[in-house]
Order: C-alpha cells, then structure tokens, then sequence
C-alpha cells in the first residue's frame, strides 16, 4: 500500500474523506485483503487514543513500511499470540498531532480464517477500548477480552476472563454475546451491563445498569432475562444461580477509578483490594466473628484503607517484603491482615 493510501485511510478514518474519497476506499478495500487488514489495524489504533497519555513521535512512512514488512513475511503462516507492535505518526496535516502506540495480539484459526485481537488490562490497571463495532468496554485489573478483527455476519462475539463493563452499540439484526470460560453467555442487542468471571472466583456475575440482557447458563433451556438493577449470580461449584436487586452503582465504579463497598464482609473487600492494588492480601480471621463494611474509596492509598477499617475492630496488618525465589525472580508484595 501506498503511503497516500494510508493518508486516505486515516483521513477515512477520522470522517473527513470526501464523497469521491469514500468511494476509492472502498474500492481499495474491495481489492486488497492486505489492504482490509491494515485498515482494521488502522481503526484499532485509533481506538487506543483515548487510553494513551504519553507519546512519543514516529515517522508514519517508516513505521507503516515496518509493520507491512511484518505482515507480508507472516502472510503464508499461521498467526499464534504472535505480537505485532504498532506504531503510526498520526501528525497528519490539518487534522491531527498525537502519536498512537498499540499493541496487538492476533491468532488466526485454521478452520474459518477469523483474526483475533485480545486486550489486557495488566493487575492494577482499568484499559477502555473500543471494538469494531463502536461499542465500548472497560476491563478490570487482570481481565482479558479476546474478540474478532471483524465481526461475524450474523452475530457479534467476544471471550472474557475478568471483568469488563459493556456499552453496547444497538443492532437487533446482530446480537451481541459476551462467553465466559465456565460457559455462562451473556447476549443482548444493545445496552450498558456488568460481566465478572474471573478464573480465581467461584461465581460469574451479570449486572444490568440499562436496557435488556438474557443470560446463557450451563444446564438450563431457557435463557433468563435481566431488568434494568438487577444481577445474575451463578455458583460454578454447585452450578445454580440466582437473581437480585442490587446497587448497580457499587458494582461498575470501579471504571471510574472507585471502590464502593456496600454492607460487604471483610474478606470480600479484601480480595477486591487486593485485585485493585496489585498486592497479596493474607487475612487471618483469629477472632472468628465477622464483620461488614459500608465505605468508598477513591484516591486513598491501600495502607489508608487498612488503616480506617482497622479504627472498627481490633485489627493489625504488616507488610512482608518480597522473596526471591530459585529462578531469580521475586514474590508480588504481600500484606498479612489479622483480625483479633
């Protein structure tokens, strides 16, 4: 691909091509899977702009002959958890002056040809992204989202591990699904909702902040509807579920950077702040009673944190530094909670 055509797919992109322009792209789109792949890419790069806050400037002629060299030496092999680090110089004239970096994790089946991208949010983060439809995810610490490049042509499909909180774009003619590893589906046309399903947890959680969900889960013929305030709890250990009315609030702060606890036991909060902070949480109940909290936290450090829930019960924590281990490496900080 020529370098004016990249220009023109950006410009695409951004909505300023002409009507003439539109036309040669699609025309460029009909003729090339090359040249499909690298608009993809385009669109995705884009996409990470609102989650990128420091950058660096890269020449755009050199960094696309880069990762179409890339692309052209892996055309003929199979793509697996291969990363291709992409980079483009979006200080194009007139309309743009910021830099995208992106990282893309692609894997292409072998049966249907289907390119993959997964995006993570590492342990102690909170990643927003858009997906090809325009819908809009937040994923949670530790949280993996694996999705299509291009979407299927009657449905719309992702993979979660973690957390993620949705806004889904409207579109009855493809509904949306959203899988997770113990086989709960979630599927719905267009709406705002909740997914948690981490690998860790005994449960996977749907919550409904707007619109309309149905739930998929393991044994069950029907699919089982949410309204607007209410979650879906299912127990993967004894495999049964149950529907309740919940603070929605609570549940999706976290993607603004807060932690609501509502009458939550201590060691639930806990395991929350231990996922939010990155940080080995030991709690050792001594006292064996059993304590709920009502609080919300937003800049405070995790030492705060412990340090008001302590000023309710008799509680000491300590920090143990990390070990190193026989391969060199070391042990993620840890904190020892005891409750006497």
């Amino acid at each position: 691909m020529e370098y004016k055509d990249s220009d023109l797919f950006f410009r695409y992109c951004k909505g300023l091509c002409t009507e003439a322009e539109q036309k040669k792209v699609e025309v460029l789109l009909n003729e090339s899977e090359e040249h499909r792949r690298l608009f993809q890419d385009l669109r995705m790069a884009l996409a990470l702009g609102d989650d990128i806050r420091e950058m660096e400037t890269i020449d755009v002629q050199t960094a696309f002959g880069k990762t179409q060299n890339q692309i052209r030496r892996k055309k003929n092999k199979r793509l697996q958890h291969q990363l291709i680090r992409y980079a483009a110089f979006l200080a194009l004239p007139l309309f743009l002056s910021s830099v995208i970096l992106g990282y893309l994790y692609f894997n292409e089946s072998s049966d249907e040809k289907i390119q993959y991208a997964s995006i993570t949010a590492s342990t102690g983060s909170v990643v927003r992204y858009e997906l090809p439809d325009n819908s809009v995810v937040w994923l949670n610490s530790g949280s993996t989202l694996r999705y299509p490049v291009i979407f299927g042509k009657n449905i719309r499909e992702v993979d979660l591990q973690g957390e993620a909180y949705f806004e889904v774009q409207s579109d009855k003619e493809h509904p949306f699904y959203v899988n997770t590893p113990s086989g709960v589906r979630v599927f719905v046309t267009g709406t705002c909702f909740n997914v948690s399903s981490y690998e860790n947890e005994g449960y996977v959680e749907a919550v409904l902040e707007s619109g309309h969900v149905n739930v998929l889960i393991p044994g069950y013929e029907e699919a089982e509807s949410l309204q607007p305030g209410e979650r879906l709890l299912y127990d993967k250990k004894v495999s049964q579920y149950v529907k309740s009315e919940v603070d929605v609030f609570e549940k999706i702060a976290w993607k603004d950077g807060e932690l609501i606890f509502r009458d939550t036991p201590l060691p639930d909060m806990l395991k929350r702040l231990s996922r939010h902070f990155n940080i080995d949480i030991q709690f050792n109940n001594i006292s064996g009673k059993e304590y709920k909290y009502r609080a919300t936290f937003r800049n405070e450090t995790l030492y705060q944190i412990l340090d008001y829930l302590g000023k309710s019960v008799t509680m000491k924590w300590r920090m143990e530094e990390p070990v190193q281990q026989a391969d060199g490496t070391f042990t993620k900080e840890k904190v020892v909670v005891d409750l006497y």
